[in-house]
């Protein structure tokens, strides 16, 4: 009897053990399908020690929501976790039971396998002790993981807090997580809530830590953290103070600037910066990344104080964040102010204009010289001016006083001949007009600009010169935009005219820019501030600026998943919606130098070059003028001698006759003296 008693006892306390084991689990999968319901959350992976009969029992109860999708893994030592694990773009739920006391085999597991404690993964971790394991604070936890610690209560503890009094509370809920263990972080531990069960055993969860993540973690409390800077130009007076002060803003822009906001994103969180000084961003050069890159790949810097640009091949290496500067390099000259043509006093009119002026001018020659000698045959008389008697060359002279608005001291006299006279004058009056006016008018105008393009300037005469840094020679070493190609060929790659390529220095670059004829390649955030303090008025205004790229788009980027990325972003965003950003911009950019508006009326002086041409043909004229003078002179000598020749001869024959005439004068006197003494 006392056996058969004994047998029902251990039967009632096992029946009892039993059923408040499954009892516990449905408690359990009731609450894991609140919590992961709470997050939006229907992938769950479950790691425990249970039996086969517990196990199904769970996940036949956090099924019955069709939504979910659930696997259970019993915890062993060699679990595929990196397979079982995957996820692409959403996130996982992950289930482990505490009071397995093979727990810890998944976190070493997770570390071996190198998984990352990210936002990927949400880990819910039912426990009824009454403390964190303490292998949890030499887990590798991060700022970005999501572990909640869920403690199993008393079912009859009552929630105080609560108005429904009814209201039973299960577990507690508990934020796990470490700012950073690799950089000596301490695990944190804060209440988030709890979850409990009403009357009508109904779960309810209850969140108390509804602020942002990275808001409510923000104090990491000290914490060192790497970045790392490029500093392209001499540090004055020391590195120290350059990099924190606006000594020279014109160097070193993008980089101090964005230094600037990471000391506020560092006060904000309050960690503590270890800051570097990189070499270059970083370039993929041999297959690996050099600079501030490489050394986030190498684990010694967690993100950049300096902004990167987006490029392609840097998508696999870093995470960018928040852009922060728009880097807008330029090629910036002094547009000349004519055009390259041989005569600017042609252009006020085309070509096929001044083809039309000459066959008019013709026309009025040929009607004018008909004129003239029609008079001169139907009146029949002598030559009285030049016009009778050069007409042609007369004619001539009249067609281009017309044009020119002078004089004449002849003209015809046929009536005819004075209409054709009056009209060519009209007509060289107007073209005068148009002609003066144009001229005058694209002095006082806007001067010209025609190299608006990077092909204009390409086609054009300007000399070219790039500034001496990193970004232009990646530019040129991997661009394909054919005009960059053809403006490289031309003007700054090596050839037998070009011994080097044109890089210089901002201020050996800017110096031949002044001098006119150049054209530099530079960030308009340092070039603006010599531009304004060594400029003259005249010069700015001359300015023109092309690109010969599109602007460059800079952001703050951590390295590839770390996992104070969005931790950076927040911080960051927060800086720029706030306008700190742009007041530091002020600080740290320099306006563009401006034209003032009564520059721009006055009038264009006509310089040298302009002008030359005129003087050209003015002394073309004086040499021909000259010329005709010695061809003249030569004439009027060889006529003279000709003539004095003429007269010595005449004088020699009037001698012959004289002396004949004496002859036969003394031949007559001696005969009629001869007569005498014969009488």
């Amino acid at each position: 009897m006392k056996s058969r008693l004994s047998v029902y006892w251990l039967f009632i306390i096992f029946l009892t053990l039993s059923l408040s084991t499954s009892r516990g689990h449905e408690i359990l999968a009731k609450f894991t399908r609140d919590y992961f319901r709470n997050l939006y959350i229907n992938q769950i992976v479950v790691f425990g020690c249970w039996d086969k009969y517990d196990s199904l029992k769970f996940s036949k109860s956090i099924i019955m929501d069709p939504e979910i999708k659930l696997i259970y893994e019993s915890i062993d030592d060699n679990i595929d976790l990196d397979k079982l694990l995957h996820v692409d773009y959403w996130k996982l739920g992950i289930v482990l039971d505490l009071d397995c006391q093979r727990s810890k085999i998944i976190f070493d597991q997770f570390t071996e396998q190198h998984l990352r404690h990210n936002e990927s993964y949400f880990w819910l971790m039912p426990t009824t002790g009454e403390k964190i394991p303490d292998y949890f604070y030499n887990l590798p936890l991060t700022i970005a993981n999501e572990m909640t610690l869920a403690i199993r209560r008393n079912d009859n503890l009552h929630n105080e807090n609560n108005t429904d009094n009814n209201n039973k509370r299960i577990y507690e809920l508990y934020d796990v997580y470490n700012p950073s263990y690799r950089h000596g972080g301490k695990l944190n531990i804060t209440y988030m809530g709890h979850w409990s069960l009403n009357d009508r055993n109904e779960g309810i969860l209850k969140i108390l830590l509804t602020q942002y993540k990275y808001k409510r973690r923000g104090d990491l409390q000290g914490l060192v953290l790497n970045a790392s800077i490029v500093i392209d130009f001499p540090a004055v007076p020391d590195y120290d103070t350059y990099i924190h002060n606006p000594i020279n803003p014109h160097l070193d822009t993008m980089h101090r600037y964005n230094y600037a906001l990471t000391l506020q994103m560092r006060d904000y969180y309050n960690f503590t910066m270890n800051l570097q000084r990189g070499k270059t961003w970083g370039y993929l050069v041999n297959g690996s990344f050099n600079g501030i890159i490489g050394d986030m790949l190498k684990g010694l810097v967690d993100f950049g104080a300096t902004p990167f640009q987006y490029k392609p091949e840097r998508l696999d290496a870093i995470e960018y964040t928040v852009q922060t500067w728009v880097a807008r390099p330029c090629f910036i000259f002094r547009h000349p102010s004519t055009n390259d043509l041989s005569n600017p006093f042609l252009k006020p009119f085309e070509n096929q204009v001044w083809y039309y002026i000459a066959l008019f001018g013709a026309v009025n020659w040929i009607f004018l010289y008909t004129s003239v000698k029609l008079e001169h045959w139907l009146v029949m008389k002598k030559p009285q001016m030049t016009l009778d008697t050069y007409p042609a060359s007369e004619i001539l002279m009249i067609v281009t006083s017309a044009m020119a608005q002078q004089g004449l001291s002849d003209g015809p006299r046929f009536y005819a001949g004075r209409i054709v006279f009056i009209f060519l004058f009209m007509w060289g009056f107007l073209l005068y007009q148009f002609y003066s006016a144009s001229i005058v008018g694209s002095l006082l105008a806007k001067k010209p600009r025609w190299i608006n393009t990077l092909q204009d300037l390409a086609d054009s005469t300007l000399e070219v010169g790039i500034e001496d840094i990193a970004y232009n020679y990646d530019f040129f070493a991997t661009t394909t935009d054919p005009v960059a190609l053809q403006l490289y060929r031309d003007k700054v790659a090596v050839n037998k005219k070009r011994k080097r390529e044109p890089y210089y220095s901002i201020e050996d670059g800017l110096k031949l820019m002044q001098k006119g004829g150049f054209a530099f390649h530079v960030d308009v955030a340092t070039a603006y501030k010599i531009i304004e303090e060594t400029f003259n008025t005249g010069e700015i205004c001359d300015l023109v600026e092309i690109q010969l790229f599109p602007p460059k788009h800079t952001a703050t980027a951590t390295a590839r998943f770390s996992p104070f990325k969005k931790m950076v972003t927040y911080g960051m965003r927060q800086i720029v919606e706030h306008g700190m950003a742009r007041r530091l911009r002020n600080v740290w950019m320099h306006r563009k130098p401006e034209c003032p508006e009564s520059h721009k009326s006055d009038p264009a002086p006509v310089m040298i070059p302009e002008f030359s041409p005129a003087l050209f043909l003015l002394a073309f004229g004086f040499f021909v003028a000259f010329c005709f003078v010695i061809g003249e002179k030569i004439v009027m000598r060889h006529e003279k001698i000709s003539n004095i020749n003429d007269d010595d001869n005449d004088d020699s024959v009037s001698d012959q006759k004289t002396s004949s005439t004496n002859s036969a004068i003394s031949q007559k006197q001696e005969e009629l003296n001869s007569d005498k003494i014969d009488i």
